[in-house]
């Protein structure tokens, strides 16, 4: 101990840390008991000391900004020369490192979801102040004897309007290293918030298993488990973790922050929702998931009303018209279509989807991944769930650990029922056999380790995929995974491709692809010759912003999911527009970052995957 404390009588050391001590002290002019976190240079070399400083004072700077009931409190700032040091709340209790030790390295989900609860609210706060924590781990995490969680340690803490270009060089290795966010081993200065929620992901799945999700033998491995290799999912590891609370860790622990939750509220109401999964799938009154009829959005809203039935995980909609009306900040019109139906579970115990990314309809199943749960679900054409994909432990050791996807991007099915998964993180295309089992791989070597966007499979059994890397269309004779050709390739130009994703094969075998690198649509012939493109990009009519995925109806009508403006755009064989539906929103008939559609052309359905509503919206095809 070293240095004049003033007012406070230091009664003993808590514990310390890379730069500094922390104290159990007593404020003397009125006894009450605090905590003092002294910075102390002993052990920093002489060009480092004023960095150091100056990071201290940021630290001090940002937690008296703090104030929060589930955030530790800080009373009190001295910086001298001599002295640098912070007093704050002295708290009672044990973290939670000690809370898991004491119960054996994990606790339940009940007990885990009230103290989630609290962080998040602590976070939640912090983010809204501009602060990002930076080192959420069980050690910053304080459980008072009377139940209250505050979040500690803000000390790597970094806040933008207190960052200053010279004080950047702050290294990678500033959070414990199985918490830390991949972005921060990458660029740890120019994180924001979704570091915590990664972090906090990592935790909960520590805490419900026992053990932390990305951890190697050394820190070379452990670097490369957390920026390029996939959890275990969380339910495999403890059965008595639900699939719906997997879904939500294992989007809290994507690689990339813009794949993550939007805010640290959006993970703590989907586990508390996962949680108390005993709905039945049916929105209610009470349920807070229920559909918006009353909000304002660019689309118009109708006043939805909705009848239920006992079937889980679908909600049948009223027969009210269709409406159209212009909105004041654009200058085209789109229709709001009512679903027939809404699909919101799936599996035995109807959990409810927590990322539906992919579908595909074919010789009455409807087949869809869900990339948060990484399960694959089979369901009836009027939306009953029927079983998953099986992927047998026994074929763990192949490629994709037999058959698993972490970002499913496509789902085809040949015409003996043979399906066929792509995942937009690998090279691999994952076939399973007619009743849902893993059979063998796929891979498209040309691109290497890059992912697929999309499948298609035309009449005559070829196979197309849809690669990103090399902006073309690789073509494959799938009973021997050989690669024939490709079609198209990278650039701007006429029949050149940028991200090339979605993709549909209409009656004539040709080709429709969504560019979303170009906004646009492009057909090709069987022989891999252009015929036409059409759109471009932009929010008016027959316009795209990022158009996602394309379908084909009976009829010849062409389907285009515009995900970032959140509708589905109608078009002839030769692309002249039909009509417009969607709009953002999560009423019915809405949709939000919709990511996948397909058409079931014998009851004329469309399905569209309505990705950040977390359900399958289905509308009856027009076929006028």
């Amino acid at each position: 101990m070293s240095g004049n404390f003033g007012d406070y009588e230091i009664l003993s050391e808590v514990g310390r840390g890379g730069m500094g001590i922390v104290y159990k002290a007593r404020r003397k002019s009125d006894g009450e008991i605090v905590a003092i976190k002294q910075l102390v240079l002993s052990n920093v070399a002489k060009e480092k000391i004023q960095e150091f400083r100056d990071r201290f004072k940021r630290e001090a700077a940002t937690a008296q900004r703090l104030k929060h009931p589930n955030i530790v409190t800080v009373f009190d700032v001295e910086i001298d020369s001599d002295n640098y040091f912070y007093v704050m709340e002295f708290l009672e209790g044990n973290s939670l490192r000690r809370h898991l030790e004491i119960h054996g390295g994990q606790i339940s989900v009940l007990e885990f979801s009230r103290i989630l609860t609290q962080v998040v609210e602590g976070l939640s706060f912090a983010h809204t102040m501009n602060v990002v924590h930076r080192d959420v781990k069980p050690d910053n995490i304080f459980i008072l004897d009377n139940g209250t969680v505050k979040v500690t340690d803000f000390g790597i803490a970094r806040v933008a309007d207190f960052e200053d270009a010279h004080l950047t060089k702050t290294g990678v290795m500033m959070g414990t290293l199985a918490y830390v966010s991949p972005e921060q081993l990458q660029d740890a200065k120019n994180v924001d918030h979704r570091a915590d929620i990664f972090s906090l992901g990592v935790v909960t799945y520590e805490a419900l298993s026992g053990a932390v999700p990305f951890s190697g033998e050394g820190i070379a491995q452990t670097i490369v488990k957390i920026v390029s290799q996939e959890e275990k999912p969380l339910h495999m590891l403890n059965p008595g973790v639900g699939v719906g609370i997997s879904g939500c860790v294992a989007k809290s622990l994507r690689k990339k922050a813009r794949d993550r939750y939007r805010s640290v509220n959006e993970f703590g109401r989907d586990f508390a929702q996962a949680m108390a999964e005993n709905d039945g799938g049916i929105y209610s009154g009470n349920d807070s998931q229920q559909l918006d009829t009353t909000q304002t959005f660019t689309a118009p809203v109708l006043d939805n009303k909705l009848y239920t039935t006992t079937d889980p995980g679908r909600i049948l909609t009223s027969t009210a018209p269709e409406a159209q009306s212009a909105s004041s900040d654009v200058d085209y019109v789109t229709e709001i279509k009512q679903p027939k139906f809404i699909i919101t579970k799936a599996g035995k115990n109807g959990a409810l989807f927590v990322e539906p990314m992919a579908a595909s309809y074919n010789s009455g199943k409807l087949i869809v991944a869900d990339g948060a749960s990484r399960l694959v679900h089979f369901f009836t054409a009027d939306g009953r769930w029927l079983s998953d994909l099986s992927c047998p432990p026994e074929k763990m050791d192949s490629a994709t650990a037999g058959g698993r996807a972490t970002k499913p991007s496509g789902i085809v099915t040949d015409g003996k029922g043979r399906i066929y998964l792509s995942d937009s993180s690998d090279a691999y295309v994952r076939v399973f056999d007619s009743r849902g089992l893993f059979q063998r791989e796929i891979c498209n070597l040309q691109a290497k380790n890059g992912g697929i966007n999309g499948l298609a499979i035309d009449s005559t059994g070829i196979l197309y995929i849809s690669d990103a890397t090399n902006g073309c269309i690789q073509v494959f004779q799938p009973e021997l995974g050989l690669w024939m050709r490709k079609i198209g390739s990278k650039g701007n130009a006429e029949g050149q491709m940028q991200l090339p994703a979605g993709m549909a094969i209409d009656r004539l075998n040709q080709l429709y692809v969504t560019d979303y690198g170009t906004s646009r649509i492009l057909v090709f012939n069987k022989a891999g010759t252009m015929l036409r493109s059409f759109g471009a990009k932009g929010n008016k009519p027959g316009q795209f912003n990022l158009p996602r995925s394309i379908a084909i109806d009976k009829n010849d009508k062409i389907y285009v999911l515009d995900s970032l403006n959140h509708r589905v755009q109608i078009f002839s064989a030769k692309g002249d527009l039909y009509g417009v539906f969607g709009g953002r929103g999560n009423a019915a008939g809405q949709f939000l970052g919709p990511s996948d559609l397909t058409i079931d052309t014998v009851n004329d359905l469309l399905y569209v995957v309505d990705k950040g509503n977390k359900r399958i919206q289905v509308f009856d095809i027009c076929l006028r």
